[in-house]
Protein backbone atom coordinates (compact mmCIF):
# COMPACT_ATOMS: atom_id res chain seq x y z
CA UNK A 1 0.00 0.00 0.00
CA UNK A 2 1.17 3.52 -0.80
CA UNK A 3 0.31 6.47 1.45
CA UNK A 4 -1.19 9.42 -0.40
CA UNK A 5 0.26 12.66 0.98
CA UNK A 6 -0.99 16.23 0.93
CA UNK A 7 1.13 19.24 1.89
CA UNK A 8 -0.46 22.22 3.66
CA UNK A 9 1.44 25.22 2.37
CA UNK A 10 4.32 25.66 -0.06
CA UNK A 11 7.06 26.23 2.53
CA UNK A 12 10.70 25.83 1.52
CA UNK A 13 11.27 23.05 4.08
CA UNK A 14 8.56 21.03 2.32
CA UNK A 15 10.00 21.63 -1.13
CA UNK A 16 13.67 21.24 -0.20
CA UNK A 17 13.52 18.35 2.27
CA UNK A 18 10.25 16.61 3.10
CA UNK A 19 8.78 16.15 -0.38
CA UNK A 20 12.07 14.84 -1.84
CA UNK A 21 12.22 12.36 1.08
CA UNK A 22 8.68 11.21 0.32
CA UNK A 23 9.68 10.70 -3.30
CA UNK A 24 12.63 8.58 -2.18
CA UNK A 25 10.16 6.27 -0.44
CA UNK A 26 8.43 3.51 -2.41
CA UNK A 27 5.48 3.73 -0.03
CA UNK A 28 4.53 7.37 -0.62
CA UNK A 29 2.72 9.35 -3.30
CA UNK A 30 2.85 13.14 -3.12
CA UNK A 31 -0.67 13.77 -4.34
CA UNK A 32 -1.45 17.41 -3.61
CA UNK A 33 -0.27 20.75 -2.26
CA UNK A 34 -2.55 23.49 -0.93
CA UNK A 35 -1.40 27.08 -1.35
CA UNK A 36 -2.60 30.38 -2.77
CA UNK A 37 0.91 31.12 -4.06
CA UNK A 38 0.79 29.84 -7.63
CA UNK A 39 4.49 30.53 -8.20
CA UNK A 40 5.60 28.61 -5.12
CA UNK A 41 3.22 25.68 -5.50
CA UNK A 42 3.86 24.95 -9.17
CA UNK A 43 7.47 23.98 -8.46
CA UNK A 44 6.24 20.93 -6.50
CA UNK A 45 4.95 19.33 -9.71
CA UNK A 46 2.09 17.46 -8.03
CA UNK A 47 -1.09 16.10 -9.66
CA UNK A 48 -3.45 18.33 -7.69
CA UNK A 49 -3.18 21.90 -6.41
CA UNK A 50 -5.74 23.28 -3.97
CA UNK A 51 -6.17 26.96 -3.27
CA UNK A 52 -7.38 26.32 0.28
CA UNK A 53 -6.24 24.04 3.07
CA UNK A 54 -9.84 23.01 3.72
CA UNK A 55 -10.24 21.61 0.20
CA UNK A 56 -7.19 19.40 0.62
CA UNK A 57 -8.33 18.15 4.02
CA UNK A 58 -11.76 17.28 2.66
CA UNK A 59 -10.31 15.24 -0.17
CA UNK A 60 -10.92 11.47 0.13
CA UNK A 61 -7.78 10.89 -1.94
CA UNK A 62 -5.44 12.09 0.85
CA UNK A 63 -4.33 9.77 3.66
CA UNK A 64 -1.71 11.87 5.45
CA UNK A 65 -0.70 15.52 5.59
CA UNK A 66 2.54 17.30 6.31
CA UNK A 67 2.08 20.70 7.94
CA UNK A 68 4.97 23.19 7.67
CA UNK A 69 2.90 26.29 8.47
CA UNK A 70 4.03 29.07 10.85
CA UNK A 71 4.21 27.89 14.47
CA UNK A 72 1.12 29.82 15.59
CA UNK A 73 -1.02 27.94 13.04
CA UNK A 74 0.15 24.42 13.92
CA UNK A 75 -2.51 23.49 16.45
CA UNK A 76 -5.44 24.86 14.44
CA UNK A 77 -4.61 23.02 11.23
CA UNK A 78 -3.32 19.82 12.82
CA UNK A 79 -6.61 19.47 14.71
CA UNK A 80 -8.66 20.23 11.58
CA UNK A 81 -6.65 17.64 9.65
CA UNK A 82 -7.10 14.97 12.31
CA UNK A 83 -10.81 15.70 12.55
CA UNK A 84 -10.92 14.95 8.81
CA UNK A 85 -9.32 11.59 9.50
CA UNK A 86 -5.86 12.48 8.19
CA UNK A 87 -2.62 11.28 9.73
CA UNK A 88 -0.46 14.30 10.62
CA UNK A 89 3.28 14.90 10.43
CA UNK A 90 3.64 18.35 11.98
CA UNK A 91 6.70 20.57 11.79
CA UNK A 92 8.43 21.39 15.03
CA UNK A 93 7.70 22.95 17.43
CA UNK A 94 4.29 21.31 17.45
CA UNK A 95 2.74 23.79 19.87
CA UNK A 96 3.31 27.17 21.49
CA UNK A 97 1.65 26.08 24.73
CA UNK A 98 0.94 22.94 26.71
CA UNK A 99 -2.80 23.46 26.30
CA UNK A 100 -2.48 23.51 22.49
CA UNK A 101 -0.60 20.22 22.59
CA UNK A 102 -3.22 18.65 24.87
CA UNK A 103 -5.87 19.53 22.28
CA UNK A 104 -3.83 17.93 19.49
CA UNK A 105 -3.16 14.79 21.51
CA UNK A 106 -6.88 14.51 22.25
CA UNK A 107 -7.75 14.95 18.56
CA UNK A 108 -5.30 12.22 17.53
CA UNK A 109 -6.76 9.79 20.06
CA UNK A 110 -10.37 10.64 19.24
CA UNK A 111 -9.88 10.18 15.52
CA UNK A 112 -7.56 7.16 15.70
CA UNK A 113 -4.87 8.75 13.52
CA UNK A 114 -1.09 8.86 13.70
CA UNK A 115 0.36 12.15 14.93
CA UNK A 116 4.07 12.94 15.04
CA UNK A 117 6.09 16.11 15.53
CA UNK A 118 8.76 16.30 12.84
CA UNK A 119 12.05 16.32 14.75
CA UNK A 120 13.69 14.56 11.81
CA UNK A 121 17.24 14.72 13.20
CA UNK A 122 16.46 12.03 15.81
CA UNK A 123 16.16 9.42 13.04
CA UNK A 124 19.84 9.80 12.09
CA UNK A 125 21.98 6.86 13.27
CA UNK A 126 24.54 9.11 14.93
CA UNK A 127 22.27 9.63 17.95
CA UNK A 128 21.79 5.90 18.47
CA UNK A 129 25.59 5.56 18.37
CA UNK A 130 25.93 8.41 20.87
CA UNK A 131 23.56 6.64 23.26
CA UNK A 132 25.53 3.41 22.94
CA UNK A 133 28.69 5.26 23.86
CA UNK A 134 27.03 7.09 26.75
CA UNK A 135 25.55 3.88 28.13
CA UNK A 136 28.91 2.11 27.81
CA UNK A 137 30.27 4.35 30.57
CA UNK A 138 33.09 5.69 28.42
CA UNK A 139 32.71 9.18 29.94
CA UNK A 140 31.49 8.01 33.34
CA UNK A 141 28.32 9.51 34.75
CA UNK A 142 27.00 12.37 32.64
CA UNK A 143 26.68 15.62 34.56
CA UNK A 144 26.11 18.44 32.05
CA UNK A 145 24.80 18.82 28.49
CA UNK A 146 25.44 21.74 26.13
CA UNK A 147 23.51 22.17 22.89
CA UNK A 148 23.85 24.96 20.34
CA UNK A 149 22.11 25.72 17.03
CA UNK A 150 22.57 29.01 15.21
CA UNK A 151 22.24 30.46 11.72
CA UNK A 152 22.10 33.84 9.99
CA UNK A 153 18.59 35.09 9.20
CA UNK A 154 18.92 37.93 6.71
CA UNK A 155 15.33 38.28 5.44
CA UNK A 156 13.60 40.96 7.50
CA UNK A 157 10.21 39.70 6.30
CA UNK A 158 10.76 36.16 7.54
CA UNK A 159 7.96 34.63 9.66
CA UNK A 160 10.51 33.74 12.35
CA UNK A 161 10.72 37.44 13.17
CA UNK A 162 6.97 37.78 13.75
CA UNK A 163 5.85 37.26 17.37
CA UNK A 164 2.21 36.82 16.33
CA UNK A 165 3.26 33.78 14.27
CA UNK A 166 5.27 32.19 17.05
CA UNK A 167 8.67 33.46 15.99
CA UNK A 168 11.89 33.49 17.97
CA UNK A 169 15.21 31.68 18.02
CA UNK A 170 14.44 29.22 20.82
CA UNK A 171 11.28 28.08 19.06
CA UNK A 172 12.94 27.93 15.66
CA UNK A 173 16.26 26.18 16.33
CA UNK A 174 16.62 26.08 20.12
CA UNK A 175 13.87 23.47 20.23
CA UNK A 176 16.35 21.01 18.68
CA UNK A 177 18.68 21.45 21.64
CA UNK A 178 15.80 21.22 24.07
CA UNK A 179 14.71 18.04 22.33
CA UNK A 180 18.11 16.37 22.39
CA UNK A 181 18.61 17.20 26.07
CA UNK A 182 15.19 16.05 27.26
CA UNK A 183 14.22 13.34 24.77
CA UNK A 184 17.51 11.79 23.58
CA UNK A 185 19.84 12.25 26.56
CA UNK A 186 16.83 12.05 28.89
CA UNK A 187 17.35 14.96 31.30
CA UNK A 188 13.88 15.80 32.62
CA UNK A 189 14.04 19.32 34.09
CA UNK A 190 12.35 20.33 37.30
CA UNK A 191 13.44 23.96 36.85
CA UNK A 192 13.97 26.08 33.73
CA UNK A 193 15.28 29.59 33.23
CA UNK A 194 15.65 31.45 29.95
CA UNK A 195 17.26 34.72 29.06
CA UNK A 196 17.92 36.30 25.72
CA UNK A 197 18.29 39.23 23.41
CA UNK A 198 14.90 40.59 22.33
CA UNK A 199 15.10 42.40 19.00
CA UNK A 200 13.99 46.03 19.56
CA UNK A 201 12.08 46.18 16.28
CA UNK A 202 10.66 42.68 15.87
CA UNK A 203 10.01 41.77 19.50
CA UNK A 204 11.30 38.18 19.30
CA UNK A 205 14.37 36.55 20.81
CA UNK A 206 17.07 36.55 18.14
CA UNK A 207 19.62 34.99 20.51
CA UNK A 208 18.64 33.14 23.68
CA UNK A 209 19.77 30.55 26.21
CA UNK A 210 17.84 28.10 28.37
CA UNK A 211 19.30 26.54 31.52
CA UNK A 212 17.83 23.37 33.02
CA UNK A 213 18.33 21.23 36.10
CA UNK A 214 16.77 17.88 37.02
CA UNK A 215 16.10 16.21 40.36
CA UNK A 216 19.52 14.46 40.25
CA UNK A 217 21.28 17.81 39.74
CA UNK A 218 22.19 17.10 36.12
CA UNK A 219 22.37 20.46 34.34
CA UNK A 220 22.03 21.63 30.76
CA UNK A 221 22.37 24.79 28.71
CA UNK A 222 20.73 25.29 25.33
CA UNK A 223 21.68 28.25 23.15
CA UNK A 224 19.96 29.36 19.97
CA UNK A 225 20.46 32.21 17.56
CA UNK A 226 19.24 33.60 14.26
CA UNK A 227 22.14 36.06 14.03
CA UNK A 228 25.26 33.88 14.44
CA UNK A 229 27.16 31.61 12.03
CA UNK A 230 25.70 28.23 11.15
CA UNK A 231 26.67 25.84 13.96
CA UNK A 232 24.74 22.81 15.17
CA UNK A 233 26.22 20.55 17.82
CA UNK A 234 25.81 19.17 21.32
CA UNK A 235 28.16 17.90 24.00
CA UNK A 236 27.58 15.58 26.93
CA UNK A 237 30.10 16.11 29.73
CA UNK A 238 30.68 13.34 32.22
CA UNK A 239 32.92 12.59 35.17
CA UNK A 240 35.58 11.02 32.92
CA UNK A 241 35.29 12.92 29.66
CA UNK A 242 32.86 14.14 27.04
CA UNK A 243 30.97 13.09 23.90
CA UNK A 244 30.70 15.76 21.20
CA UNK A 245 28.24 15.39 18.32
CA UNK A 246 28.97 17.82 15.48
CA UNK A 247 26.59 18.53 12.60
CA UNK A 248 24.11 17.10 15.06
CA UNK A 249 20.84 18.46 13.72
CA UNK A 250 21.55 19.08 10.02
CA UNK A 251 24.34 16.70 8.99
CA UNK A 252 22.81 16.66 5.51
CA UNK A 253 24.01 20.21 4.88
CA UNK A 254 27.46 19.82 6.46
CA UNK A 255 30.54 20.03 4.21
CA UNK A 256 30.71 16.26 3.76
CA UNK A 257 27.15 15.23 4.62
CA UNK A 258 28.29 13.28 7.69
CA UNK A 259 27.52 13.58 11.38
CA UNK A 260 30.60 13.34 13.58
CA UNK A 261 31.03 11.90 17.05
CA UNK A 262 34.14 12.61 19.10
CA UNK A 263 34.88 11.24 22.55
CA UNK A 264 37.51 12.97 24.72
CA UNK A 265 38.90 11.75 28.02
CA UNK A 266 39.19 13.84 31.18
CA UNK A 267 42.38 15.43 29.82
CA UNK A 268 40.63 16.35 26.55
CA UNK A 269 42.53 13.74 24.53
CA UNK A 270 40.56 12.26 21.64
CA UNK A 271 39.94 8.57 22.33
CA UNK A 272 37.22 7.91 19.75
CA UNK A 273 36.05 9.47 16.50
CA UNK A 274 33.42 8.30 14.02
CA UNK A 275 31.72 9.77 10.94
CA UNK A 276 28.20 8.57 10.20
CA UNK A 277 26.10 9.19 7.11
CA UNK A 278 22.37 8.57 7.01
CA UNK A 279 19.11 9.81 5.47
CA UNK A 280 17.26 11.32 8.43
CA UNK A 281 14.35 12.70 6.41
CA UNK A 282 13.71 9.39 4.66
CA UNK A 283 14.05 7.49 7.93
CA UNK A 284 11.47 9.81 9.48
CA UNK A 285 8.85 9.30 6.78
CA UNK A 286 9.46 5.53 6.66
CA UNK A 287 8.87 5.33 10.42
CA UNK A 288 5.69 7.36 9.96
CA UNK A 289 4.58 4.96 7.21
CA UNK A 290 5.26 2.01 9.52
CA UNK A 291 3.05 3.56 12.17
CA UNK A 292 0.18 4.06 9.72
CA UNK A 293 0.39 0.65 8.06
CA UNK A 294 1.04 -1.32 11.26
CA UNK A 295 -1.30 0.74 13.46
CA UNK A 296 1.36 1.56 16.05
CA UNK A 297 2.55 4.55 18.06
CA UNK A 298 5.53 6.57 16.82
CA UNK A 299 8.69 6.14 18.90
CA UNK A 300 8.37 9.89 19.48
CA UNK A 301 4.68 10.35 20.18
CA UNK A 302 2.20 13.00 21.32
CA UNK A 303 3.05 12.44 24.99
CA UNK A 304 6.67 13.33 24.25
CA UNK A 305 5.53 16.38 22.29
CA UNK A 306 3.46 17.37 25.31
CA UNK A 307 6.63 17.42 27.42
CA UNK A 308 8.38 19.56 24.81
CA UNK A 309 5.48 22.02 24.65
CA UNK A 310 5.58 22.42 28.42
CA UNK A 311 9.35 23.02 28.47
CA UNK A 312 9.18 25.60 25.68
CA UNK A 313 6.24 27.39 27.29
CA UNK A 314 8.04 27.53 30.65
CA UNK A 315 11.15 28.87 28.95
CA UNK A 316 9.30 31.71 27.30
CA UNK A 317 7.41 32.48 30.49
CA UNK A 318 10.77 32.84 32.20
CA UNK A 319 12.10 35.10 29.44
CA UNK A 320 9.03 37.33 29.66
CA UNK A 321 9.42 37.62 33.45
CA UNK A 322 13.01 38.79 33.82
CA UNK A 323 14.41 35.26 33.43
CA UNK A 324 12.98 33.99 36.70
CA UNK A 325 13.41 30.31 37.47
CA UNK A 326 10.26 28.40 36.53
CA UNK A 327 9.17 25.20 38.24
CA UNK A 328 8.27 22.44 35.80
CA UNK A 329 5.34 20.31 36.90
Amino acid sequence: MRIRWGILGAANIAYDQLVPALRRSNRAIVSAVASKSKRKVERFQVPTIYESYEELLQSPTIDAVYIPLPNALHAEWAIKAMNCGKHVLLEKPAALTESEMIEMKTAAEKNGVVFMEAFMYQFHRQHKRMKELLESGIIGEYRHVKAHFSWMLRDREDIRLKPELGGGAMRDVGCYGLHVVTQIVGLKPIKISMFGKIHPEFGVDTTSTCTLIDEKNHTAEISASMELPFINRYEIIGSNGSIIVDSAFRPDVSNDGFGKITVRDENSHVIFFERIKDDQYLNQVEHFHDCILENKEPIYNASHSLEMALYLEKGYQSLENHSIVMDVK
